[in-house]
């Protein structure tokens, strides 16, 4: 299994580079790598930034890093930019996409959602809470080509609609597990959370 961190979000509702955000002394970048980390012994780790400073910190920890220069372009550039790398790598087969800044998300859904996609013989997996989907979610390298096809602001999602009956949906007790940090009242509210 390898990994994909999506971190090159603009954070235009959060009014600033949310991933720099403390959370328990650490910024939230550091605070997401250990969560991935503690997860699952991932074979390729590749993380897509815009800020030097969080791919200097990912790079020391083993990480591929791949410079988003147009994050403008929406998280379809980014997931892109880590298909290309994938497909010119020896790649594991199947890919756990993740984002950078859902700090409540457990090690443990992680490593069941891995768990739970290994012994099955589905293509995709997504965490779902209730009916609403969330990150991570995983694919197997059978639709790079699709995820090259994306568009701007388009996701995961799309290939998970389109291909439902491939899908195999892991769910989860905790709807704050899904939360991102995309504005200010939403890191208020995980600061609450975390103890």
């Amino acid at each position: 299994m390898d990994l994909v961190i999506l971190a090159a979000g603009e954070g235009k509702r959060f009014g600033g580079d949310k991933l720099l955000a403390d959370i328990k002394g650490v910024k939230l970048y550091q605070y997401m790598e250990k969560i991935y980390k503690k997860a699952y012994d991932f074979d390729n780790k590749i993380i897509v930034g815009k800020d030097t400073e969080i791919l200097d910190y990912y790079k020391k920890n083993g990480f591929i890093t791949i410079y988003n220069d147009k994050p403008e372009l929406g998280k379809s550039r980014s997931i892109k930019l880590a298909v290309k790398k994938l497909k010119n790598i020896e790649n594991s087969g199947s890919v756990l996409f993740g984002v950078c800044d859902q700090p409540l998300l457990s090690s443990e859904t992680i490593s069941k959602i891995i768990d739970e996609f290994q012994k099955s013989n589905k293509t995709i997996s997504s965490v779902r809470c209730k009916n609403r989907l969330g990150n991570p979610c995983i694919f197997s390298s059978e639709y790079f080509d699709e995820l090259l096809l994306l568009g701007e602001e388009e996701g995961g999602k799309k290939l998970i609609k389109a291909h439902i009956c491939e899908v195999l949906f892991v769910d989860i007790e905790n709807e704050d597990e899904l939360l991102d940090i995309d504005t200010k009242e939403a890191y208020y509210y995980v600061l609450e959370k975390i103890h």
